[in-house]
């Protein structure tokens, strides 16, 4: 008898953990190994404004040059609700510039090919960078900045040139909020954040990276492993393992 409730109990926990992800979906997982040269239109990938020299892929990372002007997105697997929360994850290196910094920024959601939503900037932090965030807005004031709050938000610790950073965005339709996490353990850890209620309407569709065309923001960004999820945990690790814990252990008692 002991068994067999223990093996309820322990199948509850698996019927608690799938009801509590049901909801859950990674909507897009891109690991970027593809042959070396432009990244359309590996995987999808599609040119959603300028032209010239597109996004790169080098060694299995996307490679863009602000200088450059293409523009490419990826469709999610399914498209959102205006009142979804939405997550991004991705590992970013910014090699070390050759001109001066100036603000602009790289990668972001998409509603359709002009409608941006969770803007991530690079920004000057001292003598390197830091990464900045806005809803809808673009960089302003002079020297160019990331929006001020509540339309904009900065990381508050300068970062290293040539050091990989994991970065982690969401969006959510309800209230025109985006967050940024730098390094994260989970959701709980450190993060900024910024709000545009004129924004709080928009149904996402896609993942954007981004060349600006601009000489005088001419940076350099490498992205890999990039994901996109209904939850902070299916952006960042689609495995999922509570369940598999859990499930583990239900085996384990049937075996006894």
């Amino acid at each position: 008898m002991r068994i067999i409730v223990t093996a309820l109990l322990a199948l509850g926990l698996v019927a608690t953990a799938l009801a509590t992800t049901a909801s859950a979906q990674t909507l897009l997982s891109e690991s970027f190994t593809y042959p070396d040269g432009g990244l359309v239109p590996n995987g999808g990938w599609a040119t959603h404004s300028g032209t010239g020299t597109d996004i790169q892929v080098a060694s299995g990372v996307a490679a863009g040059n602000m200088a450059n002007g293409p523009d490419d997105n990826r469709l999610l697997s399914s498209a959102r609700l205006a009142t979804d929360k939405t997550y991004a994850c991705f590992r970013v290196l910014i090699p070390t510039p050759t001109l001066p910094l100036v603000c602009n920024y790289f990668a972001h959601f998409m509603v359709n090919s002009t409608t941006f939503r969770s803007k991530v900037f690079v920004t000057p932090s001292g003598s390197t960078f830091t990464f900045g965030l806005s809803v809808t807005a673009n960089a302003a004031g002079a020297p160019l900045a990331p929006p001020a709050p509540p339309l904009g938000a900065t990381w508050g610790t300068a970062l290293n040139y040539d050091q990989w950073y994991s970065v982690v965005i969401s969006y959510n339709g309800v209230g025109g909020v985006s967050e940024l996490w730098v390094d994260p353990v989970d959701e709980t850890s450190t993060s900024i954040s910024c709000t545009d209620a004129g924004a709080a309407n928009g149904a996402l569709t896609a993942f954007g990276l981004r060349e600006s065309n601009t000489s005088s923001c001419a940076y350099l960004w490498n992205v890999d492993n990039l994901g996109v999820g209904t939850t902070f945990l299916d952006a960042c690790d689609p495995a999922v393992p509570t369940i598999k814990s859990t499930w583990g252990q239900l085996k384990s008692i049937y075996r006894n």
